[in-house]
């Protein structure tokens, strides 16, 4: 047994030997890597002798053939040629099947491989005269583009949808298969005069956000020096349908051209085909064969040539109008510019295939979000998701069933009194949170909620939800850089944020448009010179859509407004909410309080009210009276003093308990507390209505100026009063409260009880 092991460790170490000389199975010489190369470079090898080295041999160590090799040699080139004018597979088989010599099957490889070089020197050859052709093509359609563009400057771009990574490209071609079949394909005479129009018209997008804006670096900063110095013009003029008008501009060609109220030339506005389709289907104020009401057609007007525009005359009646108006400038803003961005991308490929430079292309921002939409309650936030998902008609929504399971409520969960008043119903009914941000995506045919900020299209958030994110300076996790890049900004009901936290508003306006801190994967070379100049906030548009107007959106008109287009401030006439007190024989007494200083009118009030109105009414002996405060601060000073006075009152505020609210409402209505102290923002938020009211003092005059009528309707008489027999109204106001006075008394008399020699005024 140890002798057969012996033996067959003695054939291994044996055959492994011969493996190790540099021989293969065939008994000839192996390749090196040398020989290898110069086969395959120089298609010849010199064989050489075996049992020699892997070096190659010089020309004197050559094996000379012998004659019957020679021979042999011959029928195998004679074999070879036949071989080559089969296919390669054939050629091969029959040299590697051969059962000769090596050396045989060695050159008819080598034949092979030859003929395999030759055929694939052929197909490049071929290639690169398909490629020439295709260059030649694309270098002929790039020099008529570039014709068309310089000839037709400032054409608007009526396709545009959303490109994704990876499919940029064919998603272009897919769309515009299917705005060609749109159109019908056949009828060319419509196109032409489509066309047409186009060349005639100059699109306010790419007058305001494009090359021309770019180049006339001088004027844009002749502007910016303007409206630096407040060197605004303005002219003042009435709308039928937007009522009075403040119009700001810079130059004097600027002036006023709103009249063009003509509802035919619709194509003047340069909406997108395929949206204005689904506009005429899905606008809830057409009522007639009009695509835009009156109301929607001149504000529409403004949104399209980019100008800022403070309008302060929505209502319950009008507010779905504006939502949709304004939700159709996003979606053909958004559009626009993901059209121009495909444009210029096929622009730069055609350039980049045939090796030739163009011009420096500067279509984008540091960040993508172009839209952001502020809204006070989710209720809102969700009403304008549905009117966006109508205008789009995307075939896809991704996480849309997330999105109004989050955003919406069950009719289990609505417990909002249906008695309320109209406006608060609207206000509030459904999903009243007041914490959320949400990113919202387009591309060609899907549309995608909760998309992360710097992949999203449109942010929609309240005030808090966005102050969460940004943060304030100190904080280690903050991020505002998806601010930095918005080109519009719509804010509404903005008058609710009042009756929320107005530091937010101003904190997020505070940190609109800056440089980012970070890159974000931002292309440099494509972005718009105002950005990298840090100017990008005067050629943002900023909406601004409330109730009424109101200091605090005047501040925001005058200082964040700076749109180098201009900007508009649309007013109401108010006739005075004093009209609408159902309540006879109620004498209303305004008394005006003398302040020359802003900063000093709060401590005047004060000192007036405690020195000279309190005490009178003490004197009288009254219950059952509401102090009306809109001020919270002002609320908690005064209550500080009646608990210091030891007067006999209770308070309601937004901050009580519902429990308290109710003990503190049965003892105002019983008499067991003569004083109410009563905020403006719980009226907002609770609209409760308050009995037992018989006199009211307007400590100062509600924002809401409907509250006031509605207090004063609340009043009651009692035939157990004996002490008084008149109901008293007393209303504090000073001159800085000169826009909520109008609302209340209405336009035509404010003036005179600001500036009159009087300082009481009564209204019976």
């Amino acid at each position: 047994m140890k002798r057969a092991k012996q033996v067959k460790n003695f054939s291994t170490r044996k055959r492994n030997k011969k493996n190790k000389s540099g021989f293969n199975e065939l008994g000839t010489k192996k390749l090196s890597r040398k020989d290898w190369k110069t086969l395959e470079e120089y298609g010849s090898i010199n064989p050489t002798e075996i049992g020699e080295s892997e070096e190659e041999e010089s020309p004197s160590k050559r094996v000379l053939f012998t004659e019957d090799q020679e021979i042999k040699r011959e029928d195998d080139d004679e074999m070879m040629n036949e071989a080559s004018d089969d296919d390669d597979k054939n050629a091969e088989e029959i040299y590697l099947n051969k059962p000769n010599s090596s050396y045989s099957k060695l050159v008819g490889l080598l034949q092979v491989n030859k003929k395999r070089k030759l055929d694939n020197k052929i197909n490049e050859e071929n290639t690169d005269i398909e490629k020439i052709d295709k260059v030649d093509v694309i270098e002929n359609d790039l020099r008529n583009e570039e014709k068309s563009s310089q000839q037709n400057e400032g054409k608007k771009i009526e396709s545009g949808e959303e490109k994704e990574s990876g499919g940029e490209e064919r998603e272009g071609k897919d769309e515009r298969k299917e705005q060609e079949k749109g159109k019908g394909g056949g009828n060319n005479e419509d196109d032409d005069e489509g066309q047409r129009d186009e060349e005639n018209e100059i699109d306010e997008f790419e007058k305001h956000f494009g090359d021309q804006q770019q180049k006339s670096q001088q004027i844009l900063n002749s502007k910016v020096s303007m409206i630096e110095q407040k060197h605004w013009k303005i002219i003042n003029y009435e709308n039928p349908a937007l009522n009075l008008v403040s119009k700001y501009i810079l130059n004097n060609n600027e002036e006023n051209n709103d009249n063009e109220n003509d509802k035919s030339n619709i194509e003047s506005l340069k909406i997108r085909p395929k949206l204005l389709e689904t506009w005429k289907k899905v606008n809830d104020a057409n009522n007639s064969n009009n695509v835009f009401s009156d109301l929607q057609l001149h504000l529409f007007q403004q949104f399209n040539k980019y100008q800022d525009v403070l309008y302060t005359n929505r209502n319950v009646e009008n507010s779905q109008e504006l939502r949709y108006i304004y939700a159709l400038h996003a979606l053909n803003h958004i559009y626009k510019v993901r059209n121009r961005i495909l444009k210029n991308n096929e622009k730069i490929n055609k350039a980049h295939a045939i090796g030739k430079d163009i011009d420096e292309i500067r279509d984008q921002g540091f960040t993508r979000p172009k839209v952001l939409i502020l809204l006070p309650f989710r209720n809102s936030a969700m009403n304008l998701v549905e009117i966006l998902l109508k205008l789009s008609e995307t075939d896809q929504q991704d996480n849309r069933k997330r999105f109004f399971e989050s955003y919406g409520i069950t009719p289990e969960q609505e417990k909002i009194d249906p008695k309320k008043p109209a406006d608060f119903l609207a206000t509030f009914k459904g999903n009243i949170d007041d914490m959320f941000r949400i990113g919202i995506k387009f591309t060609r045919k899907s549309m995608k909620f909760y998309a992360e900020f710097y992949n999203a299209d449109i942010i929609i958030a309240s005030p808090l939800g966005l102050r969460m994110i940004i943060g304030a300076e100190g904080d280690k996790k903050r991020d505002f850089d998806f601010l930095s890049s918005i080109e519009v900004m719509i804010v509404d009901q903005c008058d609710t944020f009042l009756m929320q936290n107005w530091d937010h508003v101003e904190h997020i306006f505070s940190h609109m448009n800056l440089i980012p801190q970070k890159s974000h994967d931002c292309d440099f070379s494509r972005v718009k010179n105002w950005y990298l100049d840090g100017r990008a906030q005067y050629l943002r548009q900023t909406i601004i859509i409330s109730d009424y107007l109101t200091p605090e959106i005047n501040t925001l008109f005058n200082k964040q407004m700076n749109n180098v287009d201009g900007k508009m401030k649309i007013k109401h006439h108010h006739q005075g909410t004093i009209f609408d007190i159902n309540v006879k024989s109620i004498r209303q007494v305004f008394r005006r309080i003398e302040c020359n200083s802003l900063s000093e009118v709060d401590d005047i009030r004060f000192k007036y009210f405690i020195e000279k109105m309190l005490p009178k009414i003490r004197k009288m002996n009254l219950s059952h009276v509401m102090i009306f405060i809109p001020s919270y601060f002002d609320f908690v000073r005064l209550r500080n003093y009646f608990e210091d006075s030891t007067f006999s009152f209770t308070s309601i505020n937004e901050y009580e308990k519902v429990s308290d609210v109710t003990r503190a409402r049965t003892h105002f209505l019983n008499g067991k507390k003569n004083y109410l102290l009563y905020t403006e923002r719980f009226h907002f938020f609770r609209r409760h209505h308050i009995k037992g009211i018989r006199h009211v003092i307007f400590y100062a005059l509600p924002d809401h100026a409907h509250f006031y009528s509605e207090i004063l309707n609340f009043i009651q008489s009692f035939s157990s009063d004996k002490t008084s027999n008149e109901t008293i109204i007393n209303v504090l106001f000073s001159k800085f409260d000169k826009l909520r006075l109008e609302r209340v008394v209405g336009s035509t008399r404010v003036d005179k009880m600001l500036q009159g020699e009087k300082k009481v005024y009564t209204f019976s």
